[in-house]
């Protein structure tokens, strides 16, 4: 009769069991630990949790320090650690009860606490098959990193104790904001993709700021001085900012008086310059003629411009075309008087030496010589 090998054996058994599980395999965890598992009745309850820390599958399941079940899977859900672990169904649980990650020791495994509430309101509906241990509910108990910081601490002041504060406070920060921070990720990605596109535009305004700030270094001395000069008139301003004041407070009161006035008239205002429409538009309308009449209003009947070239000094230009021939005199002269005045003239003669000085001879009297 021939003996199996014990390897062999031991490959059958890993098979069986593999086959047994439903053909799949998830490591060495995913397979039930002799002694480690419940009895043939158990129901499957789910745990949310923060933090899993160092807890793996097999982990025990504690109440009131008996184990009670067995963690069989560690999932991750909407950034939130989600155990499934089952209970055996000879415990019974309430379902309001709570849930602590906790440690056998400093260095020791890892396990999930169940613990009932106590005084009134502990007493209640049990613990089913497939209900969920809410994250408000869940909590764990301090790491073996804070355990150390602290210790760390106490003995040298060491850093540690940084670190845990720092992960403390992330932990509280991000604790129950985890969607939130998902999408703050996203954002983040968002605007460092947008700082890629535009890094070229950003390079150059640094080289621009190097280039400014260069400048701003050769313009020391200038701009030194520059400001040791307006000291004198900063302290001007200083010894005069009561007088400024006033003067700014009495220009806003007279834009309010002003304003007044300007709402109060605002009708007979709009009114006259309605009426000044028309006067504007013929202004407009006269063109060149207005400032040409200028030239010869003040000096009629020269123009402005015939001053300067007919008075120099004490003595006046005139240039004047005298015409005494006998054609011009008939024609120009006497032919400028009436003809009712030439009449009388012609017939009576005068001596034109004395003429001027004689009166008039009144109207059908003979002046003649032989009238006398």
């Amino acid at each position: 009769m021939k003996t199996v090998a014990p390897l062999k054996l031991i490959g059958m058994l890993a098979l069986t069991t593999v086959m047994a599980t439903g053909c799949r395999f998830d490591g060495a965890n995913s397979l039930p630990l002799p002694g480690n598992s419940v009895g043939s009745g158990a129901y499957t309850v789910t745990i949310e949790l923060r933090d899993v820390q160092n807890l793996v599958g097999n982990s025990i399941v504690k109440a009131d320090n008996v184990t009670v079940g067995t963690v069989t899977t560690i999932a991750v859900k909407n950034s939130i650690a989600v155990v499934t672990a089952d209970i055996d169904d000879q415990v019974e649980l309430p379902r309001n009860v709570t849930a602590q990650l906790a440690q056998t020791s400093v260095l020791g495994a890892q396990y999930l606490e169940l613990t009932s509430p106590t005084g009134p309101g502990g007493e209640g509906e049990k613990l089913q098959d497939g209900d969920s241990i809410a994250l408000t509910s869940s909590s764990q108990y301090p790491a073996t990193e804070q355990v150390l910081a602290a210790l760390s601490l106490v003995l040298n002041g060491s850093g540690l104790q940084q670190v845990r504060t720092i992960m403390t406070e992330l932990n509280d920060a991000v604790g129950g904001n985890e969607d939130a921070v998902n999408r703050s990720f996203g954002r983040i990605e968002t605007f460092v993709s947008g700082l890629d596109q535009q890094r070229e535009d950003i390079v150059r305004a640094i080289d621009s700021l190097d280039q400014f700030s260069y400048e701003l270094a050769l313009q020391k001395d200038t701009l030194g001085s520059g400001i040791e000069a307006i000291q004198p008139a900063l302290a001007v301003l200083d010894e005069q900012k009561t007088q400024l004041v006033t003067m700014l407070d009495s220009v806003g009161n007279l834009g309010d008086r002003a304003a007044e006035v300007l709402s109060s008239s605002q009708e007979d205002l709009t009114a006259n310059l309605h009426s000044l429409g028309p006067v504007l538009t013929q202004l407009a309308a006269a063109g060149e003629d207005l400032p040409e009449s200028l030239l010869v209003g003040l000096t009629y009947p020269f123009p402005v411009t015939a001053v300067e070239k007919g008075f120099r000094g004490d003595y006046a230009n005139l240039f004047l075309t005298l015409d005494l021939s006998a054609e011009a005199i008939q024609t120009k002269v006497v032919g400028s008087f009436p003809v009712k005045d030439l009449v009388p003239m012609s017939n009576r003669a005068v001596n034109p030496l004395i003429a001027p000085t004689e009166p008039s001879a009144p109207t059908g009297t003979d002046n003649t010589n032989g009238g006398r």
